[in-house]
């Protein structure tokens, strides 16, 4: 506020001093400016007082500046948004490559093109650790592909500390497509200020995750911790002597999935080619101090003796040593609950007490209800009842005893009595399973097949034939056929190793596994596990092969039916076919495929053959591109609904040209007609 100015007080009279004169009207009034010459005092006329200027407030001040920043961000926002509108936010780039401006469709090709050509330039080499890592590739490292589908842990790589690893033998690719979608969405959520801004002014560098064949990295993961991975060992007890001792824990190694996908990426998309495992430690579940406890308890369960009574006659006295070898442990619960109980093995006790009591025991067994197919319907063969003595009740009457949940029975006898045995699986739990319709079927053929391949197909068949899928239960070929060796009467047949053709035991098995697959496939359940050929074989529907391996690759099918499920396989002398049995759940399928991509040339190899002529050339392998393919899958509901849509990728490998040359020496004159090549 502005003061207001002080009043001035007007002049007071002047008095006349003597000898004054007085001005007359007609004299000329002197100046100012010489008014002192007269001596009187010189009066100045005063301007009026002028009001001071008015100041801005600071706050308004403060408020203008605001509302100009502010005008000027929401341009340049304006501005920015307009901008990229409907592309990429420029300033990003994804990998090194720059995909500012671009719209996702640009950004998705650009990605796949330029990144998916990194993937494919050149293998990766694997390491066990850094000491073998500065050593490099040499000639004991390992090439594994897609094409050696049948590698042994404990045979083939056991010990090894290298490998050479390909895009296809990970399923590596590039999804760009989902790459492009992420950089896109920069900017445009809760980061809607903080991304732009970094976009801008520093820049943003993405880094790209690649896409693997779960299937396919999972073995690769069990192939290299079989070789510099060690599995854990939980305590555990045994009985020797008449006595239980501890067999100590061993921490396992592993390798670590997370780091180890992160260290692929950075292989496969970087100039560097080259990765150590990485491995973690699997922790002990079982503890020593466990076991010896447990073993301290079990052998005083046992001090005591057992007396056993036939029909409430004849009777015997099981000792310490007839206890403690039917006694077998195992690790109930999960987690940080899990603990080692030890319990009697009721086929142990049965083979014990048998050798006692002989002939009292019929020994008449029960049989169980079992599925067939006749006239391609689904019939029950009825369960039979059994005689003689129930094994399962002695042994838990048995477990009461030594193993007491409370107080400590007192009366140790165990009686055996000759009674009806009821089957594990009767003929009301055979119906109440409710399976009745076909699901779903399929066929393949081989026309022309040895009669080695066509033993291990029906071999392979009959290991699959009558197995039972429960409800959310999940179907391993595997874990239902097991081990397809020699011993079990499997042959050597023509089989896809280290990237040729070769004799190999169980040769041929895989038909079994595509038939199974494509029978999945077309009942639209859910697929959990799946490899393709490591060559493409023009025999099978294209993208829709499977290939096994004991311990893998393996496959894999959920039963998400809500019912019980059968597994059916029957064969021909040049063909195999797979049925599942079930309640329909009523599912439509339809697929499509992308066609071939990906191209890939063939290498050529020479190797050397002494049985022929020097000069002589002789193709043993004639070369076939690689290609890729992806089928997917669209899975309906009864009532119309996309239940799911799975993507089926399979990359086949390029197969080798192989020429065999002559090493042989021969005479000069029929040199001539040696060194003409031939096929």
């Amino acid at each position: 506020m502005s003061q207001r100015p002080t009043p001035r007080r007007s002049p007071s009279p002047r008095t006349e001093r003597p000898g004054s004169k007085t001005r007359g009207s007609g004299e000329k009034r002197p100046s100012s400016r010489t008014s002192t010459t007269n001596n009187r005092r010189a009066t100045t006329r005063r301007a009026a007082p002028t009001p001071p200027r008015q100041e801005i407030p600071v706050l308004r001040k403060v408020a203008y500046a605001g509302i100009v920043v502010v005008a000027v961000i929401v341009f340049g926002f304006l501005f920015d948004v307009t901008t990229n509108f409907g592309k990429i936010h420029s300033g990003i780039t994804l990998q090194g490559i720059d995909i500012g401006g671009m719209t996702r469709e640009e950004a998705t090709q650009a990605l796949e093109t330029e990144l998916g050509a990194r993937v494919t330039s050149a293998p990766v080499d694997l390491f066990g650790d850094e000491e073998q890592a500065s050593k490099g590739i040499n000639e004991e490292t390992v090439e594994l592909n897609l094409s050696s589908t049948s590698y042994e842990v404990e045979e083939e790589i056991a010990g090894g500390h290298s490998w050479r690893i390909t895009a296809a033998t990970v399923g590596a690719s590039v999804d760009g497509r989902a790459l492009a979608e992420e950089a896109y969405l920069i900017g445009r959520g809760k980061d809607f200020f903080s991304g732009r801004l970094k976009a801008t002014f520093g820049g943003l560098e993405l880094f790209a995750s690649l896409t693997y064949g779960q299937a396919q990295l999972t073995g690769l993961e069990k192939l290299l911790g079989g070789s510099i991975g060690r599995p854990m060992g939980n305590a555990d007890i045994y009985f020797e002597d008449g006595t239980f001792a501890v067999f100590p824990s061993v921490e396992g190694l592993r390798v670590n999935h997370a780091s180890f996908m992160e260290k692929l990426d950075t292989a496969f998309l970087g100039e560097t080619r080259s990765q150590v495992v990485p491995m973690e430690p699997i922790p002990v579940i079982i503890t020593d101090a466990a076991a010896a406890q447990l073993a301290a308890s079990t052998q005083e369960a046992i001090e005591q003796s057992v007396a056993l009574v036939y029909e409430n006659e004849d009777s015997w006295s099981l000792d310490s040593y007839s206890l403690g070898s039917w006694i077998t442990t195992s690790v109930e619960g999960e987690g940080e609950s899990s603990r080692l109980i030890a319990r009697i093995a009721p086929d142990k006790l049965g083979d014990g007490i048998y050798s006692i009591i002989g002939d009292r025991d019929p020994g008449i067994k029960p049989i169980d209800a079992r599925f067939e197919i006749v006239n391609d319907q689904v019939s029950i063969r009825p369960s039979q009842n059994g005689t003689g003595v129930d094994y399962k009740k002695v042994t838990e009457n048995l477990n009461t005893i030594l193993f007491p949940a409370g107080e400590p029975v007192k009366d140790r006898r165990v009686t055996l009595t000759v009674t009806t045995l009821a089957p594990s699986f009767s003929t009301a739990d055979a119906e109440a399973y409710g399976i009745m319709d076909k699901i779903g079927s399929y066929t393949t053929e081989y026309t022309v097949a040895s009669s080695a391949k066509v033993t291990n197909i029906h071999l392979a068949a009959d290991l699959l034939n009558n197995s039972l899928i429960e409800p959310e239960g999940t179907w391993s070929f595997n874990g239902t056929a097991g081990e397809c060796n020699e011993a079990r009467g499997f042959q050597k047949a023509k089989s896809i190793v280290e990237g040729e053709y070769v004799d190999e035991i169980g040769g041929g098995i895989c038909q079994v596994a595509t038939t199974v697959f494509n029978a999945v496939f077309d009942s639209g359940l859910p697929i959990a596990e799946r490899v393709n050929h490591g060559f493409y074989l023009i025999a099978y529907p294209a993208g829709r092969d499977a290939t096994v391996s004991w311990q893998w690759p393996d496959l894999k099918f959920d039963n998400d039916t809500g019912h019980w499920m059968l597994l059916t396989m029957s064969y021909t002398d040049n063909s195999v076919t797979c049925t599942l049995w079930g309640t329909n759940p009523g599912y439509t399928v339809e697929s499509s495929d992308s066609g071939f991509t990906d191209r890939t040339d063939f290498e050529k190899k020479e190797i050397e053959n002494p049985e022929l002529a020097k000069g002589e050339e002789k193709i043993k392998q004639e070369g076939v591109r690689g290609r890729t393919i992806v089928v997917t899958r669209y899975v309906y509901n009864s009532a119309g609904e996309l239940l799911r849509k799975t993507d089926f990728k399979s990359v086949y490998a390029p197969e080798p040209e192989i020429k065999e040359v002559g090493t042989k020496e021969v005479p000069k004159e029929a040199e001539k007609e040696t060194a003409k090549p031939t096929t």
